[in-house]
């Protein structure tokens, strides 16, 4: 957002701390001073921390383990399996 409005390093480096989330803030506040020695230094290093509790959209695959529950109306297993498909991308029709 800033870097598309012409921001500087600098205004970053000031800003994106107002935008973080309370556990980054804990986190990057405990990092050894110095430690992160650029952008994509921080880049590299957020990812390697906070990828794992990322939530993940899904495949395809996931599709295929959407059953029919017993004794469960055919129009909510329908409704199920689509709220599933939409939030997976690239699911052909």
């Amino acid at each position: 957002m800033i870097r598309s409005a012409g921001g500087e390093s600098y205004v970053m480096a000031n800003y994106h701390q107002v935008c973080l989330d309370p556990a980054v803030q804990i986190w990057l506040t405990s990092l050894l001073e110095e430690s992160i020695t650029s952008w994509g230094d921080l880049n590299r290093k957020l990812i390697e921390c906070f990828q794992a509790t990322c939530n993940r959209p899904g495949n395809h695959f996931d599709l295929t383990r959407i059953k029919q529950k017993t004794d469960e109306p055919l129009h909510d297993y329908i409704k199920r399996f689509c709220a599933k498909k939409i939030k997976i991308p690239n699911v052909p029709d």
